[in-house]
């Protein structure tokens, strides 16, 4: 009898959901919404976790091509970059802490689900920042269960709980597809730096960055 309780108890654990951490270098494209701005983009991106460094290119709502902004975050020097297709211009700016595709270690886990219908599942993990008695949450994270591909994020502004924002995460491949997308546009080399990172380009990290405007 024990034995057996001993048994059950170590698949209990073995199931137990645990914070992950997404693979090092992933290709995706994401669709981000603002609801208290009504703002809606549609990036591509690649992600270098080792590195700590990340592109994102807006793509066009017509047609899916880069016509838009380029967005390269240089965390490791503390550079980013805006560049601009239509015009050419490009602007510098301080990239900003880094923060990685990951379930924070002291997440609280929320659920788990599967996504899609019978036989085209994927179980996916729900995690927040709620503190269970103390602080609601402003962080929601969905992680895929195998993988730990993200899947979709939810982030509420701490200090105006009405703006709100969704990013939802697909075609997620692991593995850097384009490696030179993380090298310094030409027309970056000699940009005007600023010292605060411009609106767009803060939008744009806020695509993984878990907060909405810093």
């Amino acid at each position: 009898m024990m034995l057996l309780l001993v048994i059950a108890a170590v698949v209990c654990v073995a199931n137990a959901a645990f914070p992950c951490q997404a693979p090092g270098e992933l290709s995706f494209r994401a669709a981000r919404h603002n609801y208290g701005d009504t703002y809606f983009r549609r990036y591509s991106g690649e992600y270098d976790r080792s590195n700590a460094r990340v592109v994102l290119f807006e793509e066009s709502f017509f047609n899916g091509t880069r016509d838009g902004h380029e967005f390269l975050f240089l965390h490791r020097v503390d550079l980013g970059f805006d560049l601009d297709f239509r015009n050419r211009r490009c602007i510098r700016f301080p990239s900003g802490p880094f923060r990685p595709f990951e379930v924070p270690f002291n997440s609280t886990f929320e659920g788990e689900f599967q996504l899609g219908g019978p036989n085209e599942a994927v179980v996916v993990d729900r995690w927040s920042d709620r503190i269970p008695g103390r602080r609601r949450e402003t962080w929601i994270g969905e992680f895929s269960l195998a993988n730990c591909y993200p899947i979709s994020q939810f982030v509420v502004d701490e200090t105006d709980f009405n703006r709100t924002s969704i990013t939802h995460f697909y075609n997620v491949v692991q593995g850097v597809v384009n490696p030179n997308d993380f090298e310094v546009p030409r027309e970056c080399f000699n940009a005007t730096y600023v010292p605060e990172i411009p609106k767009a380009a803060l939008y744009a990290r806020a695509v993984y960055s878990k907060k909405l405007f810093v």
